[in-house]
């Protein structure tokens, strides 16, 4: 192994180099590890660690951060390329973001709600359209 000097030793252009090294290592590094989870979660494996589900296997066996680990759920081998990809440069913001986008559920149907009476007169229903949060009114209704 060889012997390093002292960071303090070392010429800035040297340290700049040694860092931008350092970091397109551990970015190697880390997609090997969100392809082995993924594999991991793939196979199930971490039920063999009495653990119900990965997201718990990576924060309470491996000791990654909640912020680390939240991928995992959502990695198949048919997404991690891709999926890594995005993400890669991401604040945890964001990623939550790409999460949310790749957790969507079909829009839920318009609901129609009553709204209340003023004294003595119907008012009419209205319709809560959800994608906006815009409550829009609807056709009066007839009272028998």
């Amino acid at each position: 192994m060889e012997h390093q000097r002292p960071l303090e030793s070392i010429s800035d252009e040297e340290l700049l180099r040694r860092l931008a090294e350092l970091t397109r290592q551990s970015r190697r590094v880390e997609s090997d590890l969100v392809a082995h989870i993924g594999e991991v979660d793939e196979r199930r494996l971490y039920a063999r660690e009495a653990s119900p589900s990965m997201f718990a296997y990576c924060t309470e066996v491996l000791h990654l951060s909640e912020a680390e680990a939240y991928l995992a759920p959502h990695l198949t081998r048919e997404n991690r390329d891709a999926l890594l990809k995005r993400a890669t440069h991401l604040s945890k913001r964001q990623i939550e973001e790409l999460i949310a986008e790749l957790s969507t559920r079909p829009d839920a149907p318009a609901v129609m709600r009553r709204l209340p009476e003023k004294r003595g007169r119907p008012q009419p229903a209205a319709t809560l359209s959800l994608a906006s949060d815009e409550v829009v009114p609807s056709v009066e209704l007839e009272r028998n």
